[in-house]
This record gives C-alpha cells, sequence and structure tokens, in this order.
C-alpha cells in the first residue's frame, strides 16, 4: 500500500493494492546497528508483519516478547493480515486482513483467539489505531470513493467520517491523551504530515518540504512526533516537536532502507523495520538514534512492529 504516491513500505503496498503510497519505506541509519550475540530479551511484546522474503503477499501477524524474544503466530488465514495495533490494556489487537476478498478491519484477543471483521463491506478499509481509553478505533477507507480517515467504536458500530476532501488522507495516529490524531495527506501535493481534533476539527498541516512525510506518531508523553521522511533524497526516520521544530534525523544510511517507527509505550526506545542487512527484519534503537538492536534473524520480511508493555 504505497505506491499511491511512489512510495510506502513495500509490504503493504502490495498488500493493499490500493493506490496509496504512504509509509514509505526508506531508509537509514547513522548509527551502525549493533549486533550483540547475547541480546535476546525486549521489554513486554511486539506484534508485526511476517511474510516470505520472495512474496508481497501472505502475510501473517506474529508476537515477540520476553527471554528468547519468543514468537508466536497469531494469524493463519488463505488472505493477508496486517497493520496490527494494540488495545490500550494489551487485551486485543486490531488489525487489517483480505481474507474475505477486500480490506476490512478485524480484531482478536492479544493470543489470536476470537478474530472477528468489526467492518463488513466491500470497500476497503485499513492501519487502525485505538484511542487512548479503548472505545474507538480510527482508520482509513475508500468506502465514500476517495481515502479518507473515519472512526468507529470498538465494535465496529457508529462509524464517523473525519476528513472530506479529493487527496488521499490515510494513516491516522491518535495521541496519547486521545484529543489529537496525527495523519498524512497530499492535500497540498506532496505528502504532509497533518494533526486535527478527534472530532475532525482544526485539521493543520505540521510538515511543508519538498520530500514526503508520513507515518506520524507522538511520542507517550505527546512531546515529540516520530516520522519517515524522503526529504534529503533517501527514507530516513526522524523525530519533531508538535510544531514542526525541532527535527532530528535519526537514520543516515543511504544504502538501506528503515520504515514504520513506533515508540515503545515509556517513551525510551523506537522500533523500526529495515533492510539493511539484505531483508526487512525488525530492530530498536534509543530515542536519539542510538543503540541500535536487530530483533530478527530469519529470510522472511519482517515489517510494521508495534510496542506494548
Amino acid at each position: 500500500m504505497y505506491k499511491r504516491i511512489k512510495l510506502v513500505i513495500s509490504t503493504r503496498k502490495t498488500e493493499i493494492g490500493l493506490t496509496i503510497l504512504l509509509i514509505a519505506i526508506i531508509a537509514v541509519i547513522i548509527v551502525v546497528a549493533t549486533y550483540d550475540p547475547d541480546f535476546h530479551e525486549i521489554e513486554g511484546k511486539i506484534v508485526f508483519v511476517s511474510s516470505p522474503a520472495s512474496l508481497a503477499i501472505d502475510n501473517e501477524i506474529y508476537m515477540m516478547e520476553g527471554d528468547n524474544l519468543n514468537i508466536v503466530n497469531l494469524t493463519n488465514t488463505s488472505g493477508s493480515n496486517t497493520t496490527p495495533a494494540w488495545s490500550p490494556d494489551g487485551q486485543r489487537i486490531a488489525f487489517s486482513s483480505c481474507r474475505d476478498g477486500n480490506w476490512e478491519i478485524y480484531l482478536m484477543n492479544a493470543d489470536g483467539s476470537n478474530q472477528a471483521n468489526l467492518t463488513n463491506n466491500t470497500t476497503n478499509e485499513s492501519d487502525p489505531w485505538w484511542s487512548p481509553d479503548g472505545s474507538r478505533i480510527t482508520f482509513f477507507s475508500d468506502r465514500d470513493g476517495n481515502y479518507e480517515i473515519y472512526t468507529m467504536r470498538a465494535d465496529g458500530t457508529d462509524v464517523v467520517r473525519l476528513t472530506n476532501n479529493s487527496a488521499l488522507d490515510a494513516l491516522p495516529h491518535w495521541s496519547p491523551a486521545g484529543d489529537q490524531i496525527t495523519f498524512t495527506s497530499d492535500r497540498d501535493g506532496n505528502y504532509e504530515i497533518y494533526m486535527m481534533d478527534a472530532d475532525g476539527s482544526d485539521q493543520t498541516r505540521i510538515t511543508d518540504n519538498l520530500g514526503n512525510d508520513m507515518d506520524a506518531s507522538l511520542s507517550p508523553d505527546g512531546s515529540r512526533i516520530v516520522f519517515m521522511s524522503n526529504r534529503t533524497g533517501d527514507y530516513e526516520i526522524y523525530t519533531m516537536n508538535t510544531d514542526g521544530t525541532g527535527v532530528a534525523n535519526l537514520t543516515r544510511s543511504p544504502s538501506s532502507w528503515d520504515a514504520q517507527p513506533c515508540w515503545s509505550t515509556d517513551g525510551t526506545k523506537i522500533a523500526f523495520s529495515s533492510d539493511r542487512e539484505g531483508t526487512f527484519d525488525l530492530y530498536i534503537m534509543t530515542t536519539d538514534g542510538s543503540n541500535v538492536v536487530r530483533l530478527t534473524w530469519e529470510s522472511y520480511k519482517e515489517t510494521l512492529p508495534r510496542w506494548w508493555q
């Protein structure tokens, strides 16, 4: 789902074979990734997407946690499953799946049980993200003919449309306080990061440059935004203040692609996906871009990490 513009992470790009190139994928690192053969533990749990390196489909959702990075397959269906998102209490996971022919938002327990379709329609929905109180889920959909951002109750009812324009609005992420939503849009030409109130009002552009900025989310304390951009020619992972100032490039390696940054629950680390070792694997780093540690070593593609602890 990301050749929408021309970029976007390869995984979802094919997946949501919709035209959307958003979560661009590319980037690099200013610090050489550290391989520590004795590193076998993370705090909390990370859900992620994995697929055979030779395919852009057949994605499944997995979870890793604790000692030895115990990895468990949560989905195993004939259609791809992607974009997992933890509920605030860590008990449930919302995700996207095309198991019924088109992309829909599903819900399952954290152990993969009780998988249920929340949207049940013939259009495409993707990228669920929970409100901090767990009562609502935001997502984007083309149900009205164009990709717009919506929210719904956690049971799939009471769908409310938040954006309404001819551009592509996507990748909505709720703020930790629950009062705002960050999203990506090309309404002003190229992909930039925007923020709006949780009811869709006061839609404000945060970034403004010739590159494509996307996949933004607020830190747990609400003070910083992590995002991806190709403003320097290749995709990198950045952080910035909520008003767009104080931009810091965390990665600087044009020979690799780094993508899909995600905050740890305590805000001290960032998980991301990178192909710096040949295929996409999962890594974590501290919020200044240092102390990079590789988490997965498979021949498969590992993408879209989402952290809960």
